[in-house]
C-alpha cells in the first residue's frame, strides 16, 4: 500500500490533477487513511526531487538573501535573484495563513465527501482551461506583488482536495504574464517553503505514524514518491513546453462529474 500511494502522491502532485484529490478518492474507494504525517513524508520525497531540479535557482536564492538585507533599509532596487526572493516570500505568507487557517475539521469534511472532491477537481480544469490563451513573457522583474500575493492565496486553497496546487498556481502565473516555463519553476519554487511548513506543523506526529505504519513502509513510500516525482515534473514541463497544459483539463473534469454523480446516488 506504501508504494501505491508513494507513486500516487508523485504522479499527482506535479500534474495538475491535486494530490490531495486523489488522496481522498483513494480513502474514499479503499476505506484507507494514511496518517497526515505520512502523507507530508511523501511530499518531502517531491521536495528532494524539485530541489534538486531547481538546484542552481536555489543557490541562487540563497545568495540573493544577505545582499536583500544590506538593502532593505536603503534606496537600493532590487536584482532580478533579490526580487525572486521577495517574490516567494509574498507567495508564502497567505498559504501558510490558510494552512494554520484551516487544519482541522473543515477541510476532513472536504475529504469525506465526494461530491466537494469532484466540485474543487472541476474548479481546477476550469481554471486550467482559460489559461490556455495566456503566452506572455514576462520576467520576474515585471511581477507584481500583488498579483504574487493571489497566486499564494491560490497556493492556500490547494489545501482543499481537489484544487491543484500545480495546475491552479501555474495557470494564475501565465493569466498574470508569466511565460509557461517560467511560470511552472515559480510554481515548483513556493511549493518549498510550503511544505517545509507543513512538515513542522505535523512533526509533533511523528512517533504515532512510526508506529502505526511502519519504517519499511515509510521508506517504501518515500521512495516511490521520489521516482515518480521525478518523472512526472519532467512529463509536466515537457507538456507545458509543448503548449499542452491545458490537455489535462477533460481528465479534471471528467473525473469531477463522476464523483458529484456518484455522490448522488448515495
Amino acid at each position: 500500500m506504501a508504494i501505491i500511494l508513494g507513486i500516487l502522491q508523485g504522479i499527482t502532485e506535479w500534474l495538475p490533477i491535486s494530490s490531495s484529490g486523489h488522496l481522498a478518492i483513494f480513502q474514499h474507494y479503499f476505506e484507507e487513511e494514511p496518517p497526515i504525517l505520512f502523507d507530508v513524508i511523501l511530499h518531502l520525497g517531491s521536495l528532494l526531487v524539485v530541489s534538486y531540479i531547481l538546484k542552481d535557482e536555489i543557490s541562487d536564492f540563497l545568495g540573493a538573501v544577505p545582499s536583500i538585507i544590506r538593502k532593505i533599509n536603503g534606496k537600493s532596487s532590487f536584482n532580478e535573484e533579490e526580487r525572486l526572493v521577495l517574490l516567494v516570500a509574498t507567495a508564502s505568507v497567505p498559504t501558510a495563513l490558510f494552512g494554520l487557517a484551516f487544519d482541522g475539521d473543515i477541510i476532513q469534511n472536504f475529504y469525506e465527501e465526494m461530491y466537494l472532491v469532484g466540485t474543487c477537481l472541476i474548479i481546477t480544469g476550469i481554471v486550467i482551461w482559460f489559461s490556455k490563451n495566456y503566452n506572455n513573457n514576462l520576467s520576474f522583474s515585471n511581477l507584481s506583488y500583488s498579483k504574487t500575493f493571489c497566486v499564494g492565496v491560490v497556493q492556500g486553497l490547494s489545501i482543499l482536495p481537489g484544487i491543484s496546487r500545480s495546475g491552479t498556481t501555474i495557470a494564475f502565473l501565465r493569466i498574470f504574464g508569466l511565460e509557461p516555463i517560467k511560470a511552472a519553476r515559480f510554481s515548483f519554487l513556493i511549493f518549498i517553503p510550503a511544505i517545509i511548513g507543513a512538515t513542522f506543523l505535523k512533526l509533533n506526529e511523528a512517533g504515532d505514524t512510526l508506529e502505526e505504519v511502519g519504517l519499511v513502509s515509510i521508506l517504501l513510500g518515500f521512495s516511490f514518491s521520489v521516482i515518480s516525482s521525478f518523472v512526472s515534473i519532467k512529463f509536466l514541463l515537457a507538456v507545458i513546453n509543448s503548449q499542452k497544459f491545458h490537455y489535462f483539463t477533460p481528465y479534471c473534469l471528467m473525473i469531477g462529474t463522476f464523483l458529484i454523480f456518484e455522490s448522488s446516488l448515495i
